[in-house]
């Protein structure tokens, strides 16, 4: 069953031909089966052009719908609908504002139907129109309310497919695999692909960063103006002081007072990067590009790290939030380090747990430097910690001397870490002395929006805020506001302000994809798994749940966020049960489901958020 040499020739090219296929089909459902739509639009102000599809007996619904961010100053866009088979009615929102656009062209093509371009006197209003006019520059719209939208019945015609350039088409993408396969063959020993598959994600994260507008991510204002601040500082701030007002969210909450000292690393990079030049907005994300970065080195030099860092390659979600300013990077940089001292051998941590030998001063200390920065991470990120210490006492367990001295160099290094961090909570209330808790109440009262601040009542506080206190049912998260749908697309595709998802089938796709995963994974371990991998195989699928209900509970008793990123500190944890249990992955089937994932990472992530996300 290796690739590298000349053994299981026959069950090679069964499994190449599968590839085959199965590139085949991507391209048939990805682009082949969909209508792509041009658009030229001119507007007033930043909003979002959406285009909802439906049969003639149906009702139009927000999961049959694309959309695209329009600006103003850019006028063409294009973006991928659905099989035009499926199509009876169009409905075109143009703008969410009370204002006027124009619509210039609106055309849709697709393999096996004429171009369809929308002539503007066959759109019908239905809501919020107020004035629309045909011209010779296309249709100006005036709306009477933030939701105009217009109706279009397409004569939709099918017509005969050019079969010898479809053919060439799909024996192009076979070609182009079986010659990739071919020359990636040698990769698959020690997983050699990894490296290479996250310097590709490296490249995008990079463009990702650069090209996208300031605030073009989720709350990236707050996390800039935190990171801005330590560009001069080096104390947090006083949490009254009008120099950090513009840091407080809309919740009135700052993230310069939460204790996460990633701010400070970032704010001190872009410092050091004021001597290039470079832009504020691309100085400050470049602290969590050179993070992915340092990922992609250790993979280079470690196989141990190449399993750790795999799943970062499962999602495109994990790529997105390194090409930004967010705290989630540095959390999952250091929970891919900490998992790299579990199972990289003769790593600091292990030098700390052998018994055998002599005190190591330089390893206590990292480890302890190690572990402070982890206390320090949102409260999502303490079920890795548990797992840290799990995998480092099942083995102690087990040990039948020395246990006393491995036991204490353990306590030596928790001591350390937690001196390490309550030197930065202990500045903190330094700076604002013992009064802390009560200045961010008062403060949260006063800079929050009316919707968020502690004496609203509950019935005029947002929608979302306290839903279990307004009548919520737990089964209402789940059934009625779809909690798990919404934290497995957040989780595995969803840019801007969750206003760029992918279509429907990507996520059927990658449901399924996933699913047969940790299926496999699964299998895999309970079968050919070592005895402390499936052990750590079976914690993690309880931190797992534990993680997963904990956010589910939070969403629903506090504030309704279901985003897949709290629950992103569980890949690392994948990561180490795949280090542990090596030799039970080691194949091509689990490689091949893997690649399944990354390809379509590479998809959402090049052909949904890139084209997608506004612009510097």
């Amino acid at each position: 069953m290796d690739w590298a040499n000349g053994h299981g020739g026959t069950s090679r090219n069964w499994f190449t031909a599968a590839v085959c296929l199965l590139g085949c089909v991507y391209y048939f459902f990805f682009f082949y089966n969909r209508a792509f739509v041009e658009l030229d639009i001119e507007v007033d102000t930043k909003t979002r052009f959406k285009l909802y599809w439906a049969r003639e007996d149906q009702p139009f619904s927000e999961s049959k719908r694309a959309q695209v961010i329009v600006v103003p100053g850019k006028k063409h866009y294009s973006f991928y609908l659905t099989d035009l088979d499926r199509v009876d009615l169009l409905r075109i929102d143009p703008f969410e504002y009370v204002g006027s656009g124009t619509i210039e062209k609106l055309s849709l093509s697709q393999n096996g139907f004429k171009p369809i371009t929308i002539d503007p006197a066959d759109l019908e209003p239905l809501n919020d129109i107020a004035v629309e006019l045909a011209t010779a520059h296309g249709l100006q719209i005036s709306s009477s309310g933030r939701d105009p939208n217009l109706l279009y019945r397409p004569n939709i015609e099918k017509q005969a497919n050019g079969l010898f350039g479809e053919a060439a088409r799909y024996a192009a993408i076979c070609l182009l695999v079986i010659l990739f396969m071919k020359g990636c063959a040698p990769l698959r020993r020690d997983f050699a692909f990894v490296p290479l598959l996250l310097a590709m994600v490296l490249s995008l994260i990079v463009v990702m960063a650069v090209v996208s507008k300031r605030n073009a991510h989720p709350d990236e204002y707050v996390h800039l103006d935190a990171a801005a601040y330590y560009q001069e500082h080096w104390l947090p701030p006083e949490i009254e002081s009008e120099t950090i007002a513009h840091t407080y969210s809309v919740y009135g909450i700052s993230r310069l007072n939460n204790g996460e000292i990633y701010y400070l690393f970032a704010g001190k990079t872009a410092r050091l990067l004021e001597a290039f030049n470079i832009n504020e907005v691309h100085a400050l994300r470049a602290f969590n590009v050179l993070l992915f970065g340092l990922i992609f080195l250790y993979s280079v030099k470690s196989i141990g790290a190449r399993l750790v860092a795999l799943p970062f390659l499962l999602t495109p979600q994990v790529w997105y939030i390194f090409s930004y300013c967010v705290s989630d990077a540095f959390g999952l940089f250091l929970c891919f380090l900490a998992g790299c001292e579990l199972v990289r051998q003769n790593s600091f941590l292990i030098r700390v747990v052998d018994s055998d030998r002599r005190f190591p001063l330089g390893p206590i200390l990292a480890v302890s430097a190690l572990l402070g920065m982890l206390f320090l991470l949102k409260i999502n990120y303490y079920p890795f910690i548990v797992l840290i210490y799990a995998a480092i006492v099942l083995p102690w367990l087990q040990k039948t001397s020395d246990r006393g001295k491995t036991f204490a160099r353990l306590v030596i290094c928790s001591l350390l870490a937690l001196l390490l961090a309550g030197i930065r909570v202990g500045a903190d209330y330094y700076v604002n002395g013992s009064d802390r808790d009560e200045k961010l109440l008062a403060v949260q009262e006063k800079n929050a929006q009316y919707w968020y601040k502690p004496s609203t009542e509950l019935n005029k506080k947002h929608m979302f805020m306290y839903m279990k206190d307004r009548g919520t049912t737990l089964k209402d998260m789940i059934l009625r506001h779809k909690w798990f749908s919404h934290t497995f697309e957040t989780g595995f595709g969803k840019y801007g302000y969750f206003t760029i998802s992918g279509s429907e089938t990507y996520y059927r796709l990658v449901k399924w994809c996933a699913i047969l995963f940790l299926a496999y994974l699964a299998a895999a371990v309970a079968l050919k798994g070592t005895s402390e991998g499936k052990l750590l195989a079976l914690l993690v699928g309880c931190l797992a749940l534990a993680l997963t209900g904990a956010s589910l509970h939070r969403s629903w008793t506090i504030d309704f966020q279901a985003q897949g990123r709290y629950l992103f500190p569980v890949l690392p944890m994948i990561g180490i049960i795949l280090a542990k249990n090596r030799a039970a992955v080691d194949n091509r089937v689990f490689i091949l489901i893997t690649l399944h994932l990354f390809l379509l990472s590479i998809y959402s992530f090049v052909f949904i958020a890139l084209p997608a996300v506004p612009r510097m």
